[in-house]
């Protein structure tokens, strides 16, 4: 019966003209919280254009980080179609995307500009990376954070000295030995527990992206902020392969001309953009700004160095890839020859 019923559905669906038919329907996570400016600014016309380009037969549904999964089984949710398409913090998917996940190493890029830029590279020159990013789904964009902040409750932080003793949240398992090589007491914790862990107690800390500040509204708990670009924080957008094979012509034209290259750089040079009026309204609002100078990064840079180094060699190795060092190396010499340094 239940057979009969579908059969006839679908003829009944399949007779009607395409404008009558019911769209198909993508639901969509960003990896960003709700009221991040950058989702109403980009990632928000961007669902609402898919159905514009295909005259209303694929929409495309909004949804803010957590709406629908926690952020770190989104990656999950993505490979068994449980989402459709999903904004990757990828620090959750070390284990599907370990090469990918390179693009946090520490300091290797200074803004999200630059992360743009050697995140396309990155897929560009090693065929290894575009493979990885297609083995559970379809990867549709690479992207990272803008610079780094200590977002600090009680006093500001301007060398690791200032991080001794102090409870320091961090969202990646790559900021652990950093911060405790740094002197500080690392607690991680997932990016939408932040406010509530400074407002709490549970850090005296916040070592996030900078317009992670504004977001998630850690503004309002600390007073001094500085920042350091230590690293980027890698992210990626991608869909469900059954959801992308199902899509008619015009839809995938749409995320064709719309993602890859072209949206990894529009959103590096907003979030650069952004973190320009974030500062100079949260400078006016009475918060203390430190910006490290190259001398100044060198120090935390050198403090940390055999920690960092460590961490990626044995994550890469667990994660069963050949020659780590070779990877690192390659990744660095890369970065070294864009920024020409």
């Amino acid at each position: 019966m239940k057979k009969t019923l579908l059969a006839l559905v679908l003829s009944v669906c399949m007779a009607l003209p395409a404008w009558a038919r019911p769209a198909e329907e993508l639901a969509f996570q960003s990896f960003w919280t709700a009221g991040h400016q950058l989702n109403r600014a980009i990632i928000d016309p961007w669902c609402q254009g898919m159905r514009e380009a295909t005259n209303g037969k694929v929409v495309m549904h909004f949804n803010g980080n957590g709406a629908l999964f926690r952020m770190d089984a989104v990656p999950n949710a993505l490979r068994t179609g449980s989402l459709d398409v999903g904004g990757i913090q990828l620090q959750v998917a070390l284990s599907m995307m370990p090469l990918h996940n390179l693009l946090s190493l520490p300091f290797l890029v200074q803004n999200a500009q630059e992360a743009a830029t050697l995140a396309i590279a990155m897929r560009e020159t090693f065929p290894e990376v575009r493979k990885e990013g297609d083995a559970n789904f379809y990867t549709l964009a690479f992207l990272g954070s803008d610079r780094y902040a200590f977002g600090s409750v009680h006093n500001p932080i301007r060398t690791p000295a200032d991080l001794a003793g102090k409870r320091v949240l961090v969202w990646a398992a790559w900021q652990i030995e950093e911060v405790k090589a740094w002197g500080g007491q690392p607690v991680q914790i997932i990016s939408a527990e932040t406010y509530m862990g400074l407002q709490r107690g549970l850090g005296e800390v916040a070592y996030v992206p900078y317009p992670a500040m504004e977001s998630n509204k850690l503004i309002e708990v600390v007073r001094h902020v500085t920042l350091i670009p230590s690293r980027t924080l890698p992210m990626a957008i991608a869909i469900n392969k059954d959801a992308y094979n199902s899509l008619p012509q015009e839809a995938k034209d749409y995320l064709r001309n719309t993602t890859g290259e072209a949206m990894s750089r529009r959103i590096g040079d907003a979030l650069v953009a952004m973190s320009a009026e974030d500062m100079a309204r949260h400078k006016a609002a009475g918060i203390e700004f430190i910006e490290l100078n190259k001398e100044e990064q060198e120090v935390f840079r050198v403090k940390a160095a055999d920690a960092n180094r460590a961490y990626w060699v044995d994550t890469l190795r667990r994660n069963r890839l050949p020659d780590p060092e070779g990877w690192i190396d390659r990744v660095e010499k890369l970065a070294a020859k864009l920024f020409d340094r």
